[in-house]
């Protein structure tokens, strides 16, 4: 897909003239990225006081704090363009995500939390790389503050999957991989959807779902093998995946 960009990296700012398609896009997207920082501030959050290891406590106390940091910021910046954060939860786009999420968080056990923390977040970095080069430059400015603090979550979850690994055997990690590969594969959504030229054109991603699909794929496969795991394969190697 080609796509011609309109406006380069960080080239708007808040009392830049905006177009009404510009800025319900950019409100759109902001809402979503502040939802997705909650859920992820309230999974870690639940874990902190179920986990016995101190080093593995302290480290989910701050992941769960950096992430409800990312989430104020970013109702910050929608503040600064006028909309209420009481607003934010009717201006998000539907996904699929959240309500799977809200039924699975009650269930999770903490092999899905450190699958999660290696898989989730790492699809998570792969998004807001492209939101580092927003046309928007205070979001441009968030999102590579943001990238700098998760970097190291991936390496967090795959410390646990070692131990894991080590604990409860090879076989039941592979398995629970599987289920996590799967949700990760479908979190960036269909190859192109009808928003994807707009999204590109005004500069607030860029690239396709797709191709950031393929980057996780990339950057995790390599990854998966130092586990001594298998990149698993699904009955279904195209979105939806299953």
């Amino acid at each position: 897909m080609t796509s011609i960009r309109e406006y380069p990296p960080a080239s708007v700012f808040p009392d830049s003239p905006m177009t009404a398609e510009y800025r319900a896009t950019l409100i759109k997207l902001l809402a979503d990225q502040a939802r997705a920082e909650l859920v992820a501030a309230h999974v870690y959050a639940s874990w902190v006081r179920r986990v016995p290891d101190p080093d593995t406590k302290r480290y989910l106390a701050a992941i769960a704090q950096e992430e409800t940091e990312h989430w104020y910021k970013a109702l910050e910046l929608l503040i600064e363009l006028g909309v209420d954060p009481r607003a934010a939860r009717r201006l998000r786009t539907r996904s699929w995500f959240y309500p799977v999420t809200r039924m699975l968080v009650p269930r999770l056990t903490w092999l899905d939390v450190a699958v999660g923390a290696f898989l989730i977040d790492a699809a998570a970095y792969v998004l807001v790389e492209d939101f580092a080069q927003s046309s928007y430059a205070p979001w441009a400015e968030l999102a590579q503050d943001i990238l700098k603090e998760e970097e190291g979550h991936p390496e967090f979850g795959m410390r646990c999957l070692e131990r894991l690994i080590c604990d409860r055997g090879r076989a039941r990690v592979q398995r629970r991989l599987v289920r996590w590969w799967r949700i990760s594969m479908n979190l960036f959504g269909p190859p192109v959807t009808r928003n994807t030229e707009r999204y590109i054109r005004l500069g607030l991603k860029v690239r396709t779902n797709e191709d950031r699909r393929a980057a996780f794929r990339a950057a995790m496969a390599p990854r998966i093998a130092e586990l001594g795991l298998d990149v698993p394969r699904l009955y279904r190697e195209r979105y939806p995946f299953v």
